[in-house]
């Protein structure tokens, strides 16, 4: 009886451990704005975020570790609606003594009606990756505004990402 009590505590424990980990996971505090100014009526708004599915120490035996982090560049009207937004998530391996962008890929959108995206495109050199893209604005009078935008992320050899 006492065998049968303690391994059905052990399963709620465990199973309980697993849910609030996995609560956790999903839920984090991961978005950081780290750079905002006023353009053309709107506010042009920079942001990181982490993604947690893959940022750990894959490599236990050795001293790499990866993570993987997106930055974001977008343009906000006054209201705090998106009009376009570009980002760059990039995976990187770091062991204090470099970095390395392992992988990259870019997104770009336009939910605002009178902007587009003619084209985007990422790379990655060294310890950096960067997203590129063409967005295109028709004001008001028909006018068409080419804007070029791109944003880079980097990855210290301590795994400081920016």
């Amino acid at each position: 009886m006492k065998k049968n009590l303690f391994t059905y505590l052990l399963i709620l424990i465990m199973v309980f451990l697993a849910t609030s980990l996995t609560v956790s996971a999903e839920s984090p505090q991961n978005y950081e704005i780290i750079d905002r100014f006023y353009e053309d009526g709107y506010y042009i708004e920079t942001s990181i975020s982490t993604n947690y599915e893959t940022s750990s120490n894959l490599h236990t035996l050795s001293n790499t570790k990866y993570i993987t982090k997106t930055k974001t560049i977008s343009s906000k009207n006054a209201s705090g609606n998106v009009m376009w937004s570009l980002s760059i998530k990039a995976t990187f391996s770091y062991n204090g003594k470099n970095a390395v962008c392992t992988s990259c890929s870019h997104s770009a959108s336009a939910p605002g009606k009178t902007w587009t995206i003619k084209n985007a495109s990422s790379s990655k050199s060294g310890n950096s990756a960067t997203a590129k893209a063409t967005i295109v604005h028709k004001d008001v009078s028909g006018v068409q505004n080419i804007y070029t935008r791109s944003v880079t992320i980097k990855c210290s050899a301590n795994g400081t990402v920016s």
